[in-house]
C-alpha cells in the first residue's frame, strides 16, 4: 500500500499541479456532459426510469429559437459595431460611462431584467396598451435578448477595430481616390470582426435561460432552452430527449462557429511589415457626440433605470400573505463564497509556468471556450445524470451544486486571469528561489501580494454570478436549501411580482456587501509591507 501510494505521489510531482488541476477539471466536465449527450444511444446511461415514454423534438422550439436568434443578433451588431468604432477610433467625454453601463448591463441577470420590464407593464395604466402587446410577445424576447446580447458585441468589435493600424487608412487615401470605395475597403476588412460578433451574440441568445424561463413561459412561446428544462423537471422525466435537444443547440452553435471561420478565412488580411502603427483616436465632432450621448442615455433607461426603477417602486408596495424565504439569500452566498473561492483556487495551476506551452497550454485555450460549448443547462443536466446514484450519489447534495458552479465559472476565470499571470515575471521566482526561499515564502510573499487585486476581482466576478446563477440553480438544488434565484423565478412565474422585488433588491445588496467586505480584507492582508513584516 505505502509503495502504491509512493508511486503515485511521485507520478503527481512528475505531472505538475497544473495538470493534476486539468485532469479534474476535464474529468468533472468530460464525463458527465459525455455521458449525458451519449444518452440517446446507450439507454442505459440514464437513471432507470427516466428515458422518457419516446424521446420527442419539439420542432416549434427549435424554430423559434433559431429565429429569435437571428432576430436578437441582427439588432445587437450593429450598434455594437458603432459602439467599438466610438471606443477605438473617437476620443469623447462619455466613453467611461458607457463602457460601466455596458459592464452594469452585462452583469445584470437577464431573469432581473426581464421582471423589471414585466412590472413596468403590469401597470394599470400601460397593461393595455400597444407597448405592452409588444412586450408580452415575440418582440419583448428580441428586445431583452438584444439588449443582453450588446456587451458581447462590443467586446467582439473592439479588437477588430484595434487591430486596423493606421497604414491602412493611409493607404486607402493614396491609392482610392472615391470615398465610398475606400468606405468599402473598411467594410470588407471589419467581415471578420462582425462574423466574430454575430456568432458570439448568436451563441449566447440561443443558449440563453432567464429570458425564457420568465417572459417566454408567462406567453407561452416554446424556446429550446427552457423546452431542454422542461424535459427535466416535469413527470415522466425525458433524459434522453433533453440530450437530443441539447444536441441540436450545441449543432446550431458549431454551424455558426464553422461560417465564422470560413469568412475570416475567406476575408481576413495580414499585415506584411513587422511593426504595425495603431490608428490615433481624434475628437468627435458635435453631431457624433450628440448622438453617442443620446445612445448613452438610452442604453441605460432601457438596460438599468427603467427596469431597476421599476423594482424599486414595486418592492415598497403592501406586501402579500405569502413569506418571502429569506433564508435563501444565506444559502446563495454560502454557495458563491464557496464556489468562487474554489474557483480562484483552481484557475492558478491552469495559467501557471508550466501550462504555457505545448498542447497543455491548447487544452487550457480550449477550456477558456468551455462555458459558450457547454451551457449551464446542458452541464446541470449531465450532473443530474453522471452523479445520480452509482459510484458518486451526489445528486440533490449542496456539494454537487457547487462543484456545478465551478466548473461554469472556471472557463471565465481562465481568460480574466491568463493576462495578469503572463505579466508576472517568471524572474522573480527564480531570484527568491535562487536565495533559498520556501515554496510557501514566494507563494505568499512575492506572488501573492502582486496577484491580490486580480485574484479580488475574479472572486468578486465569480461570487456575483454565481449568488445569482440560475439553469444549474434550478437543476442541481438541493431540497429545502434552494438559492435565491429559484425563489425568484418561483415569484416570477406566478406573477407575485412585490415579494420577488423584495428579496431580489435584498439579495443585491448582500451581494454587494459580502464583495465589499470580502475586497477590503483582502487590501489589508496583502498590503505592501505587510507579508515581509510579518515573516521578518
Amino acid at each position: 500500500m505505502s509503495a502504491a501510494l509512493s508511486k503515485a505521489s511521485m507520478a503527481l510531482r512528475r505531472l505538475g499541479p497544473g495538470a493534476v488541476a486539468l485532469a479534474l477539471f476535464a474529468f468533472v466536465v468530460l464525463y458527465p456532459v459525455g455521458r449525458f449527450l451519449l444518452s440517446p444511444l446507450f439507454p442505459s446511461f440514464c437513471p432507470a426510469g427516466a428515458t422518457g415514454v419516446a424521446a420527442t423534438v419539439p420542432l416549434v422550439a427549435v424554430l423559434n429559437t433559431i429565429r429569435i436568434g437571428l432576430y436578437s443578433t441582427l439588432a445587437a451588431l450593429p450598434f455594437g459595431m458603432a459602439i467599438a468604432w466610438l471606443f477605438e477610433r473617437r476620443r469623447w467625454r462619455g466613453s467611461g460611462a458607457l463602457l460601466a453601463v455596458l459592464w452594469v448591463v452585462f452583469l445584470t441577470p437577464s431573469y432581473l431584467l426581464t421582471s423589471g420590464w414585466q412590472i413596468v407593464f403590469s401597470q394599470p395604466g400601460l397593461a393595455n396598451g400597444w407597448l405592452a402587446h409588444l412586450f408580452f410577445s415575440e418582440v419583448g424576447i428580441v428586445f431583452l435578448l438584444a439588449l443582453k446580447g450588446l456587451p458581447f458585441a462590443v467586446l467582439a468589435a473592439r479588437t477588430s477595430w484595434r487591430a486596423l493600424g493606421a497604414e491602412l487608412s493611409d493607404a486607402a487615401r493614396v491609392l482610392v481616390a472615391d470615398r465610398r470605395r475606400r468606405q468599402m475597403v473598411v467594410l470588407r476588412l471589419l467581415l471578420p470582426s462582425a462574423g466574430a460578433a454575430f456568432a458570439v451574440v448568436f451563441i449566447e441568445t440561443i443558449q440563453e435561460f432567464g429570458i425564457p424561463a420568465t417572459l417566454g413561459e408567462q406567453i407561452h412561446l416554446p424556446i429550446l432552452t427552457y423546452a431542454i428544462y422542461e424535459k427535466l423537471a416535469t413527470t415522466p422525466l425525458d433524459f434522453r430527449g433533453a440530450a437530443i435537444l441539447s444536441w441540436l443547440m450545441v449543432g446550431m452553435a458549431l454551424v455558426v462557429a464553422l461560417a465564422h471561420r470560413q469568412l475570416a478565412v475567406r476575408h481576413s488580411g495580414a499585415l506584411v511589415h513587422g511593426k504595425r502603427r495603431v490608428a490615433s483616436a481624434i475628437g468627435c465632432t458635435r453631431g457624433e457626440a450628440a448622438l453617442a450621448a443620446t445612445g448613452l442615455a438610452a442604453l441605460a433607461l432601457l438596460g438599468i433605470g427603467i427596469p431597476l426603477t421599476a423594482i424599486v417602486a414595486e418592492a415598497v408596495r403592501p406586501a402579500s400573505a405569502f413569506p418571502i424565504p429569506w433564508n435563501s439569500l444565506a444559502w446563495s452566498a454560502i454557495y458563491g463564497v464557496l464556489a468562487a473561492l474554489a474557483g480562484v483556487l483552481l484557475v492558478p495551476p491552469l495559467v501557471g509556468r508550466g501550462m504555457r506551452a505545448g498542447w497543455l497550454k491548447d487544452i487550457v485555450g480550449a477550456l477558456a471556450l468551455g462555458n459558450m460549448a457547454v451551457p449551464g443547462l446542458v452541464l446541470g443536466a449531465a450532473y443530474a445524470i453522471a452523479f445520480n446514484g452509482g459510484w458518486l450519489p451526489l445528486y440533490g447534495t449542496p456539494l454537487l451544486l457547487i462543484v456545478g458552479y465551478v466548473a461554469i465559472q472556471v472557463p471565465m476565470l481562465i481568460r480574466f486571469l491568463q493576462a495578469p499571470f503572463d505579466h508576472l515575471h517568471h524572474g522573480l521566482s527564480d531570484a527568491a528561489r535562487v536565495h533559498g526561499l520556501s515554496w510557501s515564502a514566494r507563494v505568499f510573499d512575492i506572488d501573492a501580494p502582486l496577484l491580490a487585486p486580480a485574484l479580488t476581482w475574479g472572486w468578486a466576478m465569480a461570487f456575483g454570478q454565481v449568488f445569482f446563477e440560475l439553469p444549474i440553480s434550478m437543476l442541481l438544488y438541493p431540497p429545502g436549501r434552494a438559492p435565491v434565484a429559484v425563489k425568484l423565478i418561483w415569484f416570477n412565474q406566478n406573477l407575485h411580482y412585490t415579494d420577488e422585488a423584495r428579496l431580489a433588491l435584498a439579495g443585491i445588496g448582500v451581494s454587494l456587501a459580502i464583495a465589499l467586505i470580502a475586497g477590503l480584507a483582502i487590501r489589508v492582508a496583502f498590503r505592501p509591507g505587510r507579508m515581509g513584516a510579518e515573516t521578518t
